[in-house]
């Protein structure tokens, strides 16, 4: 049985779309929107951090994730100042590679 109700990269998707998916926040607002859409969750801060990064096309942390996961699915872009944004599905396509 999962942990969550969803996979934890798809939580926090979703509040991107239902805010304003271009704009940079830092993980701090990712993890306030996740916990306000997703309370009966109670997603740990360190894995929506983890997530964030390693679904993150441009963040040096990545290379760290041995799967990979900003190649197979790519989902943010960060400013390098700490802050993230949902990649649009053009982008999307440029950075994905197949598995």
């Amino acid at each position: 049985m999962p942990k969550y109700s969803k996979p934890v990269w798809k939580m926090i998707v979703e509040t991107f779309e239902n805010n304003e998916p271009t704009k940079y926040v830092d993980l701090a607002e990712i993890a306030s929107r996740v916990k306000k859409s997703f309370s009966s969750d109670e997603v740990n801060k360190m894995t929506l951090r983890l997530q964030t990064i390693f679904h993150c096309v441009n963040h040096p942390g990545n290379r760290h994730d041995i799967s990979k996961r900003y190649e197979r699915n790519p989902c943010f872009h960060t400013d390098g100042k700490g802050k993230f944004r949902l990649l649009s599905n053009s982008e999307i396509k440029k950075f994905k590679k197949s598995s």
